[in-house]
């Protein structure tokens, strides 16, 4: 009777460990790759386009009659996978946790002042009570060793007069900007029939 608890364990304790022992989410060579969690479906991606559309443009274009609202930017896939081939490889240790999209505009003197956006690599920095404190960073080098610096650190806040940041240059005193907007943006034909409307 005790040799048969014993298997009876055994047995069990295999199958346990076996299922431990699962496949990685991201398969080898070959293998499938599971929609990830964020993927949203057709309709719901028309439905938050066409609210766009309609609550937010109409207001950027009332303020200024001559400006028709960005709705969409495209970004080269290439271009992308560099930026953040490039960015991995800046942060050397620091783990980063995120990549933060920032909207912007551009000088009314640039791209007819359109509005556009930036990316930058953000990390954890601390926690504020529940919630992780995540920020972007640029890479500063001084005597030879490299770290990742909040850019809050690296910046001068905007005047109220000006409403313009001094902000470093891509590489200036030793600091390697990865905020990313010199992609080849593209904005897509009006109506195009084969896209969101």
């Amino acid at each position: 009777m005790k040799t048969i608890k014993l298997l009876a364990l055994l047995f069990v304790s295999a199958i346990i460990l076996e299922g431990c022992n699962e496949k990685p989410a991201h398969p080898t060579e070959g293998g499938s790759i599971p929609p990830p969690k964020i993927i949203i479906d057709v309709q719901e991606a028309e439905d938050m386009y066409h609210r766009y559309g309609k609550d937010i443009a109409p207001i950027l274009e009332k303020n200024n009659p001559n400006l028709k609202a960005t709705r969409s930017l495209s970004i080269d896939y290439k271009t992308l996978k560099d930026y953040i081939a490039f960015i991995d490889q800046e942060a050397n240790k620091t783990e980063i946790t995120g990549l933060r999209i920032y909207f912007a505009k551009y000088d009314d003197s640039q791209n007819d002042g359109r509005a556009t956006v930036f990316l930058n690599p953000i990390m954890e920095a601390g926690a504020i009570g529940d919630l992780r404190d995540d920020v972007s960073f640029a890479i500063k080098t001084e005597d030879g060793k490299s770290t990742a610096v909040p850019v809050g650190k690296l910046i001068k806040k905007p005047t109220t007069g000006s409403n313009r940041a001094d902000l470093t240059m891509t590489i200036q005193n030793g600091v390697q900007s990865l905020a990313a907007n010199d992609f080849p943006w593209s904005p897509p034909p009006n109506s195009d029939p084969d896209d969101y409307q």
